[in-house]
């Protein structure tokens, strides 16, 4: 009986994960997916102007689907505002232009922050999770 590479390195549960996981992936950014970084220069209907660190402009496309985020809290397009550092998660076209599935901008809270206040005795609380963050700061 001949055994295949695959069959015998891999679990037919892990085979199955990555089956179901490997569309997932190809999805969330895609062959064709992008990020463009910069400083908001202008908020249009339907369009953001972002200056990039190379001080190219790049008109971003927008639509009732793209979802923004500050500081990490779900907000609306109109808590965007000039002057926004952004990071714009999103596809590119056929025609070139970028699509935004996701604006990310304000500042991420910061880690010293987070501490839970004292309690009226002085006592420190103990920290949520033995003191492990298990947020997502990435994309």
């Amino acid at each position: 009986m001949k055994t295949s590479f695959v069959s015998s390195r891999f679990s037919p549960a892990a085979l199955l994960a990555l089956t179901l996981l490997a569309p997932a992936m190809a999805l969330s950014h895609g062959k064709d997916g992008v990020h463009v970084m910069g400083t908001v220069k202008e908020v249009k209907q339907g369009t953001l102007v972002v200056e990039t660190g190379e001080k190219k402009q790049e008109d971003v496309m927008t639509d009732a689907s793209t979802r923004y985020e500050k500081s990490g809290a779900a907000v609306t397009a109109v808590d965007l505002k000039a002057g926004e550092r952004v990071v714009v998660h999103g596809m590119k076209m056929k025609n070139g232009q970028v699509h935004a599935q996701l604006v990310k901008f304000g500042k991420p809270p910061a880690k010293g922050d987070e501490k839970p206040q004292a309690g009226a005795d002085g006592a420190q609380p103990a920290p949520a999770s033995n003191g492990h963050d298990h947020g997502h700061a990435g994309h």
